[in-house]
């Protein structure tokens, strides 16, 4: 019998969940809503049909802000005993596992994959009820191996057109390094022409069409994701928003709401709920 559990997550309201792989090769699949995950100085943030992965004895933290939509998650768990029962000669999958470079990551699978993952992983829930149809047993062992082939196959793609991309996007890295160090500070599309020696229009244009957002948003998002990160910690809202790089109180306070579907203060009492609890 393979040693795996695959388990269905929903969350309406607000929460924070530990995360924790054990013995086990963990794989979450965000089939609705979007969520952070983050342990000690790292942070992903995972939306619809994106994955993460995470290898035995690791963890994560799973933040759901709450919002208009509520979150779903397939959480698919399997041991080293079950990923060397579905492997052969040719393809050893727990070594496949740790060459794929990634201790704790955030996929995004190209759209085919990932609808065949999406579909595999909802089938996967309901094989418990299934043991006494024809072939249930070699059934269950080519619906698994499929999955995680599947997965090891998004993992090497994303990492192909990060590859393939490094060169192209040399300038967006830079983008990204310079905003994630001031962004305690007002951040200007003036200021990002001085620094990088191109036009403002330029900087504006390729963000929008490389990230599909604008830079104004991605960086009010940042903003809020740090300010996230201090209201769990416990600090005063009006500490908050200051160390979080808002000019003003009021800003924040829209910002925040039209971003997760609450206020600051509703969301420091659902951590806190959630702590308790």
């Amino acid at each position: 019998m393979l040693d795996y559990a695959v388990k269905t997550m929903c969350f309406d309201a607000a929460c924070t969940k530990q995360l924790f792989s054990g013995r086990y090769y963990s794989i979450v699949l965000v089939t609705r809503g979007t969520a952070r995950f983050h342990w000690e100085a790292e942070r992903w943030i995972c939306s619809t049909e994106d994955l993460f992965l995470f290898k035995p004895g690791e963890g994560a933290v799973m933040v759901f802000p709450g919002g208009k939509l509520p979150l779903e998650m397939l959480w698919v768990q399997l041991s080293p005993e079950a990923l060397a029962a579905l492997s052969d000669e040719a393809t050893q999958l727990e070594a496949s596992f740790n060459v794929v470079p990634f201790r704790r990551i955030a996929v995004r699978a190209d759209s085919e994959i990932s609808m065949l993952i999406k579909s595999l992983a909802r089938r996967m829930v309901t094989l418990p009820q299934e043991h006494d149809s024809f072939a249930s047993a070699l059934f269950e062992e080519s619906l698994l191996k499929m999955f995680v082939i599947l997965v090891l196959r998004a993992c090497i793609h994303a990492e192909q057109h990060r590859a393939q991309g490094s060169r192209k996007h040399l300038m967006m890295d830079e983008l990204f390094v310079y905003i994630r160090t001031h962004i305690t500070e007002e951040i200007t599309l003036e200021q990002l022409e001085q620094a990088f020696y191109i036009s403002r229009f330029h900087i504006a244009r390729e963000f929008k069409r490389q990230t599909g957002q604008t830079l104004h948003s991605y960086i009010v998002k940042t903003k809020l994701d740090l300010c996230c990160h201090y209201i769990e910690q416990g600090r005063p809202i009006t500490e908050v928003y200051r160390l979080g790089g808002f000019g003003g109180y009021n800003h924040f306070f829209r910002a925040f709401k039209q971003e997760y579907g609450m206020t600051p203060k509703q969301y420091f009492r659902s951590v806190q709920k959630d702590a308790h609890a």
